[in-house]
C-alpha cells in the first residue's frame, strides 16, 4: 500500500490508514489533476467503513472543492479510492450526422447514460431501449419522408424489417431492440446478455447508421464519370 493518512473517528480517536491512491480527476470539470489536499484527512465512518477526504481543483476555470471517498476492500486489506463528489454529469458529444437525423435520440441516450452513472442501472435499459426507438424511427423518417405518419405508429421490430435495407444496420438494430426489450419485461428471453451488450449493441447502430449517411454524402459529393 502506497499511501496512508491519519484519520479521526466519532469519538476523536485518531488512527492511520491504507489507501491506495490519491484522486486524478476532478469530477466537475472532469480534468485530470493534481488536486489540492485541503488536510481533511478527517472522516472515518466505521459503521460502513468509509473514509471522506477533501481535495480542492486547482484549475482557475474550475476550483471546485470535492469529497474523494474510500471503501474498506481495496488491496492488502486498505481503503480503495471509490469515487469523487459531487459529480457534474455532462452530456455526451454525438457526432453531427447523429445530431441530424435525430436530436431526441441524443437528449434521451444523454440522460440515460447520467441516470447510469448515478447508479440508476434498472432503469438505464428502458432509456436505451427508447433512444433506440426514436434514432430507428427518425432515420426512416430520414429516408422515406412520404411514410412519416405510417412510420411513427408502427412497433420498432416492424419498422426495422420494413425500412432499415442495410443489413448491418437491420441486423444490428434489431438484436439491440431484443435486448432492449428484455430491459423492459419481467423475464428474460436472452439470459447471459446484459445492460452491456445493448449498449455495445447501440453504439454499433449508430456507427453503422453514421457509416451509411457518410457514404451516401461521399456518393453525392464525389459523383461517378466526373474528373
Amino acid at each position: 500500500m502506497a499511501l496512508s493518512i491519519k484519520v479521526m473517528d466519532h469519538d476523536g480517536k485518531e488512527s492511520v490508514q491504507p489507501i491506495d491512491n490519491d484522486p486524478d480527476h476532478c469530477p466537475v470539470c472532469h480534468y485530470g489533476v493534481k488536486p489540492k489536499s485541503l488536510n481533511r484527512d478527517l472522516y472515518l465512518d466505521l459503521s460502513s467503513s468509509v473514509i471522506e477526504r477533501v481535495f480542492q481543483c486547482p484549475r482557475r476555470s474550475c476550483g471546485h472543492v470535492f469529497i474523494a471517498r474510500y471503501r474498506l476492500g481495496g488491496m492488502y486489506g486498505g481503503y480503495h479510492l471509490n469515487e469523487s463528489v459531487p459529480l457534474e454529469l455532462t452530456d455526451a458529444e454525438w457526432e453531427p450526422e447523429i445530431e441530424e437525423v435525430s436530436e431526441d435520440f441524443c437528449k434521451v441516450a444523454n440522460e440515460t447514460q447520467k441516470a447510469e452513472r448515478l447508479g440508476f442501472k434498472l432503469v438505464a435499459g428502458p432509456g436505451y431501449r427508447k433512444a433506440l426507438e426514436f434514432l430507428i424511427k427518425d432515420y426512416a423518417c430520414k429516408l422515406h419522408p412520404e411514410e412519416v405518419e405510417t412510420i411513427k405508429k408502427m412497433e420498432l421490430g416492424a419498422c426495422i424489417q420494413k425500412y432499415m435495407v442495410n443489413p448491418m444496420v437491420k441486423e444490428t438494430a434489431q438484436r439491440a431492440a431484443w435486448l432492449g426489450n428484455d430491459e423492459t419485461h419481467y423475464l428474460r428471453k436472452w439470459e447471459g446478455k446484459d445492460l452491456k451488450d445493448l449498449k455495445e449493441l447501440l453504439q454499433l447502430v449508430i456507427s453503422t447508421i453514421q457509416g451509411e449517411l457518410l457514404y451516401h454524402k461521399m456518393k453525392k459529393d464525389m459523383p461517378e464519370g466526373k474528373k
